[in-house]
């Protein structure tokens, strides 16, 4: 079970510490220490020396190593830190001291080529429902064929668990001896691209993947749109690891079609993965994963609490981990169980919790999931034919499946009330041109009003004192 301490730094609910009158190198070495994992803190930054002179940060290091992996890696951490301080800088002095006293390294940074998985992610902890049950099928059969010439592309929005099975794949493959794994996020990829080209060692780099690497792990490929010579570089690469029969896994917010500057052979060739994605959890899912958290961390809630929030939370599984984790810490502050009436208290201070909000919710779930776009680009001004069909969908629905008045659509969406009326005119006129157009809109309309039906019968118990568990039994 996590200390109280935890549960409030990572939930969000931490208490915020008073600003010293004067600053200090401890008092910044213990702000580092709240942003960074503990093993990372441990390595880099827990036995350093520092203080602050002439309103500057200045740190003594061990040796020049130490000094480049700090500038490379944590510019932009200290870079904020001191300007959240009003400091106007910081500066590295390298102390010249025998290698025993240098720190000492869990591992070597230097034989690193991509990033180090993170331990957490394993395809047993992964929580399987409707909306991934395929990836995870696909991810799990490719651990355990321990297949070659195997691409996959995992598509997705933020918070769904791309990373997740991406990692996990690569951690369940070396714990069973397949060492030869490389892991990047699409941003680390172009660091080192750059990094290599500057150096006059690009071949090189292409070399150490090619001939050292039997799966290649790509985490949001979209990051990549607009940067023709990457994409250039990794279109050949990918090339050669697949013809040499390596296996390649991507991960990306977007189906390739859909996105932006980016090159048409590398585009060509991500079509041609098995493309699996990742859709938002549904009620279901929602459940399993608040009851999965909640057991991680020790506890086990009653029904109508995991009933309630998922019922209630509709966003991605980091939103749903912060609310179980926001909720612990709430009944370990007040030293109350954990129940409906904290989860309802909780609720109504970190999440817009009336009904508009639910109903708006649940139809711009469903529109998102038909046409396969982010609520973002749905709720944005943006004039696209399909984001605006889209958007004509989600006001249809409002008026039709919600009941509500024109007047009331333009409040929630804040759109005028002649955008509305028009974008409502335009998407009736073709239901009663397209009759294949409108067979679709009926079959999305007949899967929303069951699980808005639901959800209005159950809120009418869920917002009582008294949890009525008989609909439930049914």
């Amino acid at each position: 079970m996590l200390s109280i301490v935890n549960i409030l730094s990572d939930s969000g609910w931490g208490i915020t510490m008073q600003k010293s009158k004067v600053l200090t190198w401890d008092y910044l070495r213990d702000r580092i220490k709240d942003r960074l994992p503990h093993n990372i803190y441990q390595v880099w930054f827990s036995e350093l020396k520092g203080e602050i002179r002439e309103n500057r940060l200045l740190l003594e290091l061990p040796n020049e190593f130490v000094k480049n992996w700090l500038r490379e890696n944590y510019h932009t951490l200290l870079q904020k830190l001191i300007a959240e301080e009003g400091l106007s800088g910081y500066e590295f002095l390298v102390r010249n001291s025998p290698q025993g006293e240098q720190m000492s390294l869990p591992y070597n940074p230097m034989d690193l080529l991509g990033k180090r998985l993170s331990k957490k992610y394993t395809l047993d902890n992964f929580v399987v429902g409707k909306c991934n049950e395929f990836a995870y099928k696909v991810c799990t059969r490719l651990v355990e064929d321990r297949p070659a010439g195997y691409f996959i592309y995992l598509c997705g929005n933020y918070g769904l668990g791309k990373t997740h099975l991406t990692q996990a794949i690569g951690n369940d493959l070396i714990n069973k001896g397949c060492q030869r794994v490389y892991y990047f996020t699409a941003q680390d990829f172009l660091n080192h691209l750059i990094k290599h080209l500057k150096a006059g060692q690009i071949d090189n780099f292409k070399k150490n993947i090619q001939n050292n690497c039997d799966l290649l792990l790509l985490d949001g490929v979209h990051f990549l749109s607009g940067k023709d010579f990457t994409q250039t570089e990794l279109a050949l690469l990918l090339d050669y690891l697949l013809d040499s029969g390596k296996t390649v896994v991507f991960t990306s917010l977007r189906l390739p079609q859909e996105l932006e500057s980016l090159d048409s052979s590398l585009r060509s060739r991500l079509n041609a993965s098995l493309i699996v994605r990742l859709n938002q959890p549904d009620l279901e899912t929602r459940k399993k994963i608040i009851r999965f958290k909640a057991k991680k961390e020790g506890y086990k809630f009653p029904y109508e609490v995991v009933d309630y929030l998922a019922r209630h939370i509709r966003g991605d599984i980091r939103q749903l981990e912060s609310i179980v984790l926001g909720l612990i810490a709430r009944a370990a502050l007040l030293n109350e169980p954990i129940s409906l009436t904290l989860a309802k208290e909780l609720l109504s201070e970190v999440v817009l919790s009336r009904e508009d909000n639910f109903e708006l919710e649940i139809i711009l779930d469903g529109v998102s999931r038909f046409y396969r776009l982010t609520k973002d680009e749905i709720l944005s001004s943006s004039r696209k034919k399909n984001i605006t069909l889209a958007r004509k969908t989600l006001i249809y629905l409002l008026k039709n499946l919600a009941q509500k008045s024109l007047k009331d659509i333009a409040k929630l969406l804040h759109k005028e009330h002649s955008t509305v009326i028009h974008h409502l005119k335009s998407f009736e006129r073709r239901l009663e041109e397209d009759r294949s157009f409108k067979f679709q809109m009926e079959f999305l309309f007949k899967e929303l009003s069951t699980e808005f039906s639901s959800h209005s019968q159950e809120s009418i118990n869920l917002d009582n004192d008294s949890y009525d568990l008989s609909i439930n039994a049914k």
